[in-house]
């Protein structure tokens, strides 16, 4: 007992819960709380699609402080933004970032550097022993200020 970081008493509750019920009464429980504000199939129903599709709201993009809002002014929806942003991560949505591109110094051979580059990368797609990954932080927008974005 000195050495297992166990009190005494917490063992013989083990033991007891063990012969009542088994391994299924030593097993985790979930604590007690506060029971959710929505249930998970009200959040995929009606915070879900607007995420993935901003523009049937009339957005471009969210932020969780601008959707918390329009949930609220617009679906009549009790949700704070603690919770928001919980649903939000339990969905694998991260925000995100962008950061701008920096200048090159040099544009006349910065811009010869990538036509050459475009054969070579051709012929790696081609290849069928090559792997080619793309990289790219910001995206492709048309607007090439950075904003911050709620993405998987």
């Amino acid at each position: 007992m000195q050495h297992s970081a166990v009190s005494e008493l917490c063992l013989h509750l083990w033991i007891k819960r063990f012969n009542e019920s088994s391994i299924d009464g030593i097993t985790y429980r979930p604590k007690s709380g506060r029971p959710r504000v929505m249930p998970p199939s009200e959040v995929s129903e009606k915070i879900l699609p607007v995420i993935n599709d901003p523009k049937s709201a009339g957005r471009h993009h969210w932020t969780a402080v601008g959707l918390c809002g329009w949930l609220r002014e617009q679906q009549g929806l009790e949700i704070n933004y603690r919770s928001l942003v919980r649903y939000l991560h339990e969905h694998q949505y991260a925000r995100r970032i962008p950061r701008p591109v920096p200048e090159p110094p040099d544009k006349e051979r910065w811009k010869q550097e990538r036509e050459e580059f475009v054969p070579q990368i051709l012929t790696l797609l081609e290849d069928p022993n090559a792997e080619v990954f793309f990289g790219d932080e910001a995206g492709f927008e048309g607007d090439p200020r950075p904003r911050q974005r709620w993405i998987k």
